[in-house]
């Protein structure tokens, strides 16, 4: 790997941090250059669309995060609720290890982004792939494909309950409550 793609992958990752703990507003591009080890100039050098192409970058890196718990909770094999059970404990372990600083790498962004900008339109085609998962492993067994998008939204509940009263409790919760959602259908 190049100098310059190393420099630009890890302030990527840098930023993908710095967003999910701080939201995209607070976090700015000098935190981002300190955290990297990379010079000012290099920001317009690997994103010419300034921060905004940074915080898209970084969002897609902390959702593909995410995506890859996904597929390690599948790959264990077992039910739509043994594969969400899995995914929500992994999450709370995250959470837990992070002294509860990281929640969901996409809500901030989401939160913080005008309607209708390139930000929101990102965070909607990355909510939008988590629910056709979830759909995916819920239809599988026959069960209505509305709960991915009534399991999708209690599992970002949860996140932000947890994160923001620093316990997992929330999220042990949705477990229970995603089980009952499935068994029930």
């Amino acid at each position: 790997m190049s100098k310059g793609r190393a420099t630009r992958e890890r302030m990527i990752g840098v930023a993908a941090e710095a967003i999910e703990e701080m939201g995209p507003a607070a976090t700015g591009i000098n935190e981002v250059l300190r955290r990297a080890g990379a010079p000012r100039g290099s920001l317009y050098f690997h994103f010419p669309g300034g921060k905004d192409e940074l915080v898209a970058e970084a969002v897609r890196f902390g959702a593909g995060r995410i995506t890859e718990l996904a597929v390690t909770a599948a790959d264990e094999g077992g039910s739509a609720a043994d594969v969400i059970g899995r995914l929500i404990k992994a999450l709370a372990d995250r959470q837990e290890e992070s002294g509860f600083t990281k929640g969901c790498p996409v809500a901030g962004t989401a939160l913080d982004a005008p309607a209708g900008s390139e930000l929101a339109g990102l965070c909607a085609e990355i909510y939008d792939g988590w629910e056709a998962t979830l759909r995916g492993l819920i239809t599988a067994e026959g069960r209505p494909e509305a709960l991915a998008g009534q399991i999708l939204a209690l599992v970002e509940g949860a996140l932000l309950l947890s994160r923001v009263r620093a316990t997992r409790a929330p999220l042990d919760a949705a477990t229970v409550t995603v089980r009952t959602l499935l068994e029930a259908a």
